[in-house]
C-alpha cells in the first residue's frame, strides 16, 4: 500500500493505492493550514479505509517545485514517515503530476502545466504524448503568461492553476489565432491518486537505492521568504 502526499501549494491532497487500486483520495483547498491538517488528515483516511502503518510499502510525495512553506511540511511528514518504517519514499515534480493527471484527445497537441508563483509570475512547464503518456520536453520556469503565450508555438492544451488573469490572457491568445484549449476544472485538479500512480510506475522501473528517504530533496524554484 503507497501512501500518496501533496501539499505543494495552497491544495492539500492524499490518497492510498495498492499498485492495482486507488483505495481512497482527498484534495481540498486549505490555504495556509497544511501543517495544522496534514498529519489528522492522514490519520482520519488511514482509519476510515481500516489501514495502519504497518500495511504500507512505499510513501510518495511531490517534491516541488512550490510554496516554500508547503513544500517543507509535506515533504518533512513523508520523509518522517517512510524512514522510521524503513519505506522507499519516490519524489514526484508538482508539475509532472499535473501532466500524469491529464487526458489527451489529440496527440498532436502538447501540454502546459501551470503553477501559480505570486507577484503575478507563474511556473510553466511544457510536455509532449510520447509512448502513451506525458514526457516533460522543458525544464519548469519561472514566467508570466504574457511571456509564455507569446513564446509558444503549435496547440496546447493549458491545466493547473489558472486564474482569472490566466483565462484573460488564454482568451486574448486565442483572439490571436493561438491555438489553445483550456482543460475543465476537474481535470486541472492537482490530485493525489495520479501521483500515486505515477509513484508506483516509478517505483518499479527504478533501482531501490533511488529512493531512499534521505535523498529526497525539496525543489525550490523561489527563495523563501
Amino acid at each position: 500500500m503507497l501512501l500518496a502526499i501533496d501539499t505543494a501549494t495552497r491544495s492539500l491532497s492524499l490518497a492510498l493505492h495498492n499498485g492495482n487500486t486507488l483505495i481512497a483520495e482527498q484534495t481540498w483547498r486549505t490555504g495556509n493550514q497544511h501543517n495544522v491538517l496534514l498529519a489528522p488528515s492522514v490519520q482520519h483516511m488511514m482509519a476510515v479505509c481500516d489501514v495502519t502503518t504497518h500495511a504500507l510499502t512505499a510513501v510518495a510525495v511531490s517534491n516541488g517545485p512550490g510554496s516554500y512553506t508547503g513544500l517543507r511540511i509535506g515533504v518533512a511528514f513523508a520523509k518522517g514517515i517512510a524512514a522510521v518504517n524503513k519505506l522507499p519514499l519516490i519524489g514526484v515534480s508538482t508539475l509532472d503530476m499535473l501532466a500524469a493527471g491529464q487526458p489527451f484527445k489529440n496527440t498532436r497537441y502538447k501540454l502546459l502545466a501551470i503553477l501559480q508563483a505570486g507577484r503575478g509570475r507563474i511556473i510553466a512547464a511544457q510536455y509532449r504524448v510520447k509512448k502513451g503518456r506525458w514526457d516533460a520536453l522543458t525544464n519548469p520556469e519561472i514566467t508570466t503568461w504574457d511571456d509564455l503565450l507569446q513564446n509558444i508555438e503549435g496547440s496546447y492544451y493549458i491545466t493547473g492553476e489558472v486564474d482569472d488573469n490566466g483565462r484573460n490572457a488564454i482568451e486574448s491568445a486565442k483572439l490571436e489565432a493561438a491555438s489553445l484549449t483550456l482543460v475543465d476544472p476537474a481535470n486541472r485538479a492537482r490530485r493525489a491518486g495520479f501521483l500515486a500512480q505515477e509513484a508506483w510506475r516509478r517505483y518499479h522501473a527504478g533501482d531501490e537505492e533511488d529512493f531512499s528517504p534521505a535523498k529526497l530533496v525539496p525543489v525550490y524554484m523561489n527563495k523563501p521568504s
